[in-house]
């Protein structure tokens, strides 16, 4: 297997870990096989485009985040990213009222430093 299968396979393990899931519970609400869930997180077969866009979305993420491969990563706990990319893992997975409740405390938190 590729080292770029290998890759995709633990950024899907991550986001799915962060969000609390087991395999199973990730393939069930992405409609795959289970077992085949286990065999893309440790690279061992390449999913389809079609199949990272279920994965993508039954995890509630950017299919975006599960292919990134170079540079820092932007996962949640991860050590490297920047704090925007650690806000916005955060908020994957709210609702549109929370992300919109997130977003008016940051813009509040900004200018009440501007203030100072």
């Amino acid at each position: 297997m590729s080292d770029i299968g290998r890759k995709i396979g633990e950024n899907i393990r991550l986001v799915r870990k962060s969000k609390g899931l087991s395999q199973e519970q990730l393939a069930l609400r992405a409609e795959i096989n289970a077992s085949y869930m286990g065999q893309v997180e440790r690279g061992e077969k390449n999913p389809t485009i079609d199949v990272l866009g279920k994965i993508a979305s039954a995890l509630q993420t950017p299919l975006e985040q599960l292919v990134h491969v170079g540079g820092t990563t932007r996962f949640e706990g991860g050590e490297s990213g920047s704090y925007s990319d650690k806000i916005v893992s955060q908020m994957t997975g709210l609702n549109l009222k929370e992300q919109e409740a997130v977003y008016r405390f940051v813009k509040q938190l900004v200018q009440f430093r501007e203030m100072e």
